[in-house]
């Protein structure tokens, strides 16, 4: 399976989700963390990653499901990478590579799992029914054409935290690197670079077929654990989604901060 993103892509995913981080669309801003090439956005390649990998195993209703990717290296603007799986016990790992196989872009597996306990107590965030079924109907009108419910569920999700809730992030560092930011938006960041590094969704089979998805949608953030080195914060969060009250998926991301 080969794909590549062009720049009509890019900008679809960033009017979708909010997130214009300059590499995205700066040629010198993604030279600046050694890429060759404007940088796709991490989220918009897995997209079909996720719809083709959350088919691969035989999955019962209300089975739960782990989709774990991590992010090795950058898929740049208009180059082809290729989606490689293996089969494996309990699991099937892929791999998405360079045209030629001699890179390695991302790399994780997808496996049935225990249904998770979600308790948390942490503030989050409501979306509003008309918008969602207004982001819905964008996304499914294009890059999310014919993606099961879950990857756009999760889609959507990222997508508002990015656009409203980074600053969540942020706020944790210790003073003296959030001296050193100079705003909040991704947009607005020129001395830093803010890259995902990890993706993972654990998700009830329920949410391969919701039907009405612009129902009530909540989500938690929690468990934010970052460690912080001279220049760079890594670490990872959880987003909580409950579907009509009921838990439904669980979205953990790994992220970097870094002085360039």
């Amino acid at each position: 399976m080969q794909f590549q993103f062009g720049a009509r892509d890019i900008e679809a995913w960033a009017g979708l989700s909010g997130d214009r981080n300059p590499i995205h669309f700066n040629l010198e801003a993604a030279r600046r963390m050694d890429a060759a090439d404007v940088v796709v956005h991490g989220m918009l390649a897995l997209l079909p990653i996720k719809h083709r990998m959350g088919r691969v195993n035989g999955v019962l209703p209300d089975d739960w499901v782990q989709f774990k990717a991590l992010l090795k290296a950058p898929v740049l603007r208009d180059t082809t990478v290729a989606l490689s799986t293996t089969p494996r016990t309990g699991s099937t790992g892929f791999k998405l590579l360079s045209q030629a196989g001699t890179s390695e872009h991302v790399i994780g597996h997808v496996r049935t799992v225990e249904a998770p306990v979600w308790i948390s107590n942490a503030l989050g965030f409501v979306l509003e029914r008309g918008k969602v079924a207004i982001w819905l109907q964008q996304f499914r009108d294009g890059l999310g054409q014919g993606v099961d419910d879950w990857v756009a569920l999760d889609a959507l999700i990222f997508s508002h935290f990015i656009g409203h809730h980074i600053s969540v992030v942020f706020d944790c560092l210790s003073e003296d690197f959030q001296a050193k930011l100079q705003s909040s938006k991704l947009e607005d960041l020129s001395d830093h670079l803010v890259v995902q590094t990890s993706h993972q969704i654990t998700f009830c089979t329920s949410q391969l077929s919701l039907g009405e998805l612009q129902t009530d949608i909540r989500c938690e953030i929690d468990n934010i654990n970052l460690i912080e080195s001279p220049g760079k914060t890594v670490g990872t969060l959880d987003l909580g989604v409950h579907v009509s009250d009921r838990h439904v998926m669980t979205i953990t991301l790994g992220l970097m901060v870094k002085e360039l």
